[in-house]
């Protein structure tokens, strides 16, 4: 018998870094539909063909699968190594999975992803550092995150709607993916991390006034609306 669309459906959740990818992540892999949920492993990159890839990560010939990816460079490989983009790794990624495949993206305020980020940086040392990453936000990421939203099967989701009305927004996840809606996840969520920068007004960062030019571009983007903040 052939299996229901929603049975084998692939998700992709993209976003940068410290905007809510790995709570979106849990999000999926806790729904018990969910096969299985990788974590940066960039899987659609390590096999030239589809043929390669079934072969390297059987678990996606069945049942519902996906993985979680962050956008912090103008590339997804080492820049100077290829040209290839996170739109890039979208669009291939509905290509090879045509009508099984959903994209969720998620944003976060400005100010408070690299705030985090920052933080972030100097527990784990691993990866860019800080200033390398900031400028490539500043040039790139937030048209990438643009032209993401822009893609048909992908939603865009608000990290502070998603702390703020977790219920709902996690329903509507749940239904974009073609999940049973009424599954209740049940991880705790701070609420406290929405727009934490408005409340501390402590900037960690150089501001660049490139910033509320990316707060204009983002706002655009259907269902996503953040403040300006005057420093």
């Amino acid at each position: 018998m052939e299996k229901n669309i929603g049975e084998i459906m692939k998700i992709l959740v993209v976003g940068f870094p410290r905007s809510g990818t790995s709570l979106t992540y849990r999000i999926f892999e806790k729904h018990p539909q969910v096969k299985r949920m990788f974590f940066e492993k960039w899987v659609i990159k390590k096999s030239k063909t589809k043929e390669e890839f079934y072969n390297r990560f059987p678990i996606f010939s069945g049942g519902i699968c996906g993985e979680k990816v962050i956008c912090e460079k103008r590339v997804t490989g080492k820049i100077g190594k290829t040209n290839q983009t996170m739109v890039d790794y979208c669009l291939k990624w509905n290509d090879w999975f045509g009508k099984e495949a959903k994209i969720v993206q998620i944003i976060r305020y400005p100010f408070d992803a690299l705030n985090s980020l920052v933080m972030s940086k100097n527990r784990f040392k691993r990866g860019p550092m800080f200033n390398l990453v900031y400028q490539e936000y500043l040039k790139f990421i937030p048209d990438y995150m643009v032209e993401i939203s822009k893609i048909h099967n992908c939603k865009t989701i608000q990290y502070e709607n998603l702390i703020e009305k977790p219920d709902e927004t996690i329903k509507s996840l749940y239904k974009h993916c073609g999940l049973d809606p009424n599954f209740k996840f049940q991880e705790g969520i701070r609420k406290d991390r929405a727009y934490k920068f408005l409340r501390n007004d402590k900037l960690l960062f150089e501001y660049d006034d490139r910033i509320e030019g990316i707060i204009n571009k983002l706002n655009k983007i259907k269902g996503v609306k953040f403040p300006h903040y005057d420093l």
